[in-house]
């Protein structure tokens, strides 16, 4: 239940009580996903956990095909779904209506470090079985992982640590 909700349901004059109330009892917990019993994992309603496994599906035989805006929206996975998979390590975001497997980063850079060095995002996309509106933001969220690196305004490596 999130905070301020329970808040009010409690009466409390103040939602920063509820932080106090919850450290005395030992089977509570406040995180992101508000506050529950310890032994309480969140989860999602049957169509949205249908929906991820067909997504998770999807994407462990195609792990670079990410589902367009209107495919998620029609599948019910809507932003704040898609926030608690990624919350719960079920997906990650790569860009604004780019999500893929947690997997995918590293499946990433070892089709990218076959490749000749240094690689163009044509070359990428080829290799990764892609499209350009999932290939840029990759390569850039690589590059902000520092798994592959720019070399000029058209070329990256891979790096080599």
């Amino acid at each position: 239940m999130p905070q301020a909700a329970a808040a009010q349901r409690l009466g409390l004059p103040d939602p920063a009580v509820l932080d106090s109330l919850a450290r005395q009892l030992p089977d509570l917990v406040i995180d992101g996903d508000g506050i529950h019993r310890r032994d309480v994992a969140t989860g999602f309603p049957p169509q949205i956990e249908a929906a991820l496994d067909a997504l998770a599906t999807r994407l462990t035989e195609q792990p670079f095909a990410a589902a367009e805006g209107p495919e998620l929206a029609a599948a019910g996975l809507t932003d704040r779904y898609l926030a608690a998979a990624t919350k719960a390590g079920r997906l990650i975001r790569v860009a604004a209506g780019v999500y893929l497997l947690p997997t995918a980063p590293d499946e990433a850079v070892q089709r990218l470090a076959r490749l000749p060095q240094p690689f163009t995002l044509s070359q990428a996309r080829q290799a990764l079985d892609t499209t350009r509106r999932v290939a840029v933001p990759l390569l850039e969220y690589l590059d902000r992982r520092r798994s592959t690196k720019r070399v000029d305004s058209q070329q990256r490596t891979v790096r080599t640590t």
